[in-house]
């Protein structure tokens, strides 16, 4: 079974907790344009856990963030579920990469076309999302 794991990377910006995102690049297979969580596919090659393959992933695609990342967590999930709608299992780590306010991020341009973030309470603002019966929430803010 294939296995990817996404990076829920909280931060602060200028003080502000704030959550870290990406722009996929245009010229992907999959998903191209989409906004996404850091991450990627398992490496049995390279990685000795989902939090390594998570951490190896988004230093790969985002250059220019503090290091090391700590670590706050794994989250679980329904991997049937998300296998059922992406075809892969996906496992969330939860870290926190730090203060990037004065940080110049440079995305992979083979992966990623565009880095931001977005401010944590911005995602409890009901107004900001769309909900529809048998879809995953859509946030609009």
């Amino acid at each position: 079974q294939k296995r990817a794991g996404v990076v829920v990377a909280i931060c602060n910006v200028n003080g502000i907790p704030s959550l870290l995102l990406e722009k996929r690049s245009a010229h992907l297979r999959a998903h191209p344009d989409e906004v996404c969580l850091p991450g990627g596919m398992a490496s049995s090659m390279e990685d000795a856990s989902i939090v390594a393959t998570c951490l190896r992933e988004m230093h790969e695609e985002i250059d220019g963030l503090p290091q090391p990342a700590s670590v706050l967590g794994v989250l679980r999930c329904n991997w049937g579920e998300v296998h059922h709608l992406v075809g892969v299992a996906v496992t969330p780590v939860v870290v926190f990469v730090g203060e990037l306010g004065d940080l110049q991020l440079r995305p992979n341009p083979d992966e990623v076309a565009e880095v931001f973030t977005i401010p944590l309470i911005s995602l409890l603002r009901r107004d900001d999302w769309i909900h529809r019966e048998g879809f995953a929430p859509i946030f609009v803010g």
